[in-house]
């Protein structure tokens, strides 16, 4: 058993072409800290790798309670438990908060164990790596991650085009990826939430979208208000709204919101009311209007798919 930096492993295992590092790991939880979801990037276009994984360890970890994959990347909805179990070629054992820390055991069987132990090991954002045992070949490898702890930051914005020119999906994208350039966040996800076609106080399309942000727990407000001031500089529209909260599992009342968005008109009023329900902020940029909009991109946040139909 060893403990190893990222740096250090690397300087362990260059040259060896059996190895296949991640691009990135990332865990993000919330202030009540009783799951942490985990995403896991790899570092080349290994769709099937991820359907692999992603399903094999669904079955064999009970302290996995959702399990989904995004093309190149697994995601994990994992509930705090220090006790080590699992089994099968593939699970997460135990997960577990040290401080500022969020420590993951991983176990697996052949390829599997090298996945767990070298190949996240090199990833972007690992802090220390605990090899138990290697794995490769027939054998198990089973390894401790060490993360650094992120908030899950949700931010809805709807309403920044106009009739003339503008996008919104664009807009919110550039300013994710500006906001990730100074540091401020890892830039997780861009989901477009299709709302009711029918709405009269539609631009056209009638898309809100939504943004997933990693975000160190004492930044968030920060975080917020860089996202306001850009689109308050940046916006096309005059009803410009976005609405945030931190969490990692959705609420029900939240994804029933959205919805009932996407059948039909709801009032400025339910979004406030569902909004003090589920701990989300409404924030008016230029209006309130789009306020409605960016509340329920956050409902099907989690569920591209859903939320595009």
């Amino acid at each position: 058993m060893m403990k190893l930096s990222r740096k250090e492993l690397e300087e362990k295992v260059r040259g060896k072409l059996w190895i296949t590092p991640f691009k990135k790991l990332l865990a993000l939880s919330d202030p009540q800290l009783e799951y942490v979801e985990v995403h896991e990037v790899y570092g080349s276009p290994c769709f099937g790798c991820a359907a692999w994984t992603t399903l094999n360890v669904a079955r064999s970890s009970p302290i996995v309670v959702k399990a989904r994959r995004e093309g190149d990347r697994n995601i994990y909805v994992v509930k705090l438990g220090r006790k080590r179990e699992g089994k099968g070629v593939a699970c997460i054992e135990s997960l577990w908060i040290e401080g500022s820390k969020v420590k993951i055991a991983y176990r697996g069987v052949a390829g599997a164990g090298v996945g767990f132990t070298l190949c996240r090991g090199l990833a972007d954002g690992v802090e220390e790596v605990e090899l138990i045992d290697v794995g490769g070949g027939a054998r198990v490898g089973r390894s401790i991650i060490t993360l650094p702890l992120k908030y899950k930051l949700c931010i809805g914005i709807d309403d920044t085009d106009n009739k003339v020119e503008g996008a919104t999906w664009c807009l919110v994208n550039n300013l994710a990826l500006k906001a990730q350039r100074e540091g401020l966040v890892d830039y997780v996800s861009l989901t477009l939430t299709q709302l009711y076609k029918k709405n009269p106080y539609r631009t056209s399309n009638c898309v809100s979208s939504g943004l997933v942000l990693a975000v160190e727990p004492g930044r968030v407000e920060e975080v917020v208000k860089f996202f306001e001031d850009k689109l308050r500089e940046n916006t096309l529209s005059q009803n410009t709204g976005m609405a945030f909260r931190v969490g990692v599992r959705t609420p029900l009342r939240l994804r029933l919101f959205t919805y009932r968005a996407k059948r039909g008109m709801v009032t400025l009023d339910e979004a406030r009311r569902v909004a003090e329900d589920v701990k989300a902020t409404l924030k008016p940029i230029t209006g309130v209007r789009g306020c409605i909009g960016a509340l329920a991109s956050l409902g099907l946040i989690d569920d591209p798919d859903k939320a595009a139909k």
